[in-house]
Formats: structure tokens, C-alpha cells, sequence
């Protein structure tokens, strides 16, 4: 038997598109847009279902962008379930109150990104004091990157 090769190597956030829109706009940057648009449609690049959420309050082209791409948000699978419960008992009562009735990807990128073991392309820095995607994922083990790293990491040049 053939064991299971996970195919996605990153986890978007909407941080990180929105970021994508505002400062590399599709018509000043086309083929940073295809280079990126390829990763997405060859699931190289995934996001959870909430994300795709995130997205759609924009009311912007993002929406259109995530409709041409909806394959790349996925519901998570039953041990990533078991790893958000994990991720979900680390944040403080009144950030879960804050986000108990909303749209909220963070904890869903941090056991997505521990269970398929890749990073998660985000915009936050690091503050330990605060429980922002980096400092979450840290204690899991999840690596986050920037855009920009992406960029370097897919050695991309325009």
C-alpha cells in the first residue's frame, strides 16, 4: 500500500490575500498573479472553508477570485477536529466570546497547518502577549511565512 503524500505545501489566510490585492494589484503585477493563481489551482497553496467566509465580507473581486478558486477551501477532516479542540483550549474566554457568534479562521488555519504539516501565509508578526496566528501556531509547532516569503520560496522573479 501506497501511504498517503499530502499535495498541499501552504495554508492561506485572507490577511494574506487581502494583502496580495492591495499591494500587488493584478494590473500592475499579472504574473505574480498567475504565478499565484497556478499554486492555488494545482492545490499547492489550500485554505480552510472559513477563510473563503472571510473572504466573501469583502464584497470585493476577491469574491469572484475565491469563486474561480473554490476548490482550495476545504472542510477539515475528522483529526483536524481533534486538533482544533487543542488549538480552541489555549484562547482566553473573551477572545471566544469575541468571535463565538462571527466568521474566525485563526484557529482553523493553526490545526490545518499542525495536521498537514505545512506553513500558513500570513500578515501578523509574533507578539507572545497576544494570540495572533504566529504565536498560536508557535505552540504547535506551525510555521508561518509572509508573502514575500513565498515568493522567495517559490524562487520567483518578475
Amino acid at each position: 500500500m501506497i501511504p498517503y503524500q499530502n499535495p498541499y505545501q501552504y495554508l492561506l489566510d485572507s490577511s494574506a490575500l487581502f494583502d496580495l490585492k492591495r499591494d500587488y494589484p493584478i494590473s500592475i503585477f499579472p504574473s505574480l498573479w498567475d504565478s499565484f493563481n497556478n499554486l492555488c489551482q494545482n492545490k499547492i497553496i489550500v485554505a480552510p472553508r472559513e477563510v473563503l467566509r472571510e473572504i466573501k465580507k469583502g464584497n470585493d473581486e476577491l469574491v469572484e477570485w475565491a469563486h474561480n478558486f473554490d476548490e482550495i477551501f476545504l472542510e477539515p477532516v475528522d483529526e483536524e477536529v481533534e486538533i482544533l479542540q487543542q488549538v480552541m483550549s489555549i484562547y482566553p474566554a473573551n477572545i471566544l466570546q469575541k468571535y463565538s457568534t462571527g466568521i474566525w479562521a485563526d484557529p482553523l488555519l493553526v490545526a490545518a497547518g499542525k495536521y498537514y504539516n505545512i506553513p500558513i501565509i500570513q500578515h501578523e508578526s509574533t507578539d507572545p502577549n497576544q494570540y495572533k496566528i504566529p504565536s498560536v501556531a508557535a505552540r504547535f509547532g506551525v510555521r508561518c511565512i509572509k508573502l514575500i516569503h513565498l515568493f522567495d520560496e517559490q524562487s520567483w522573479r518578475f
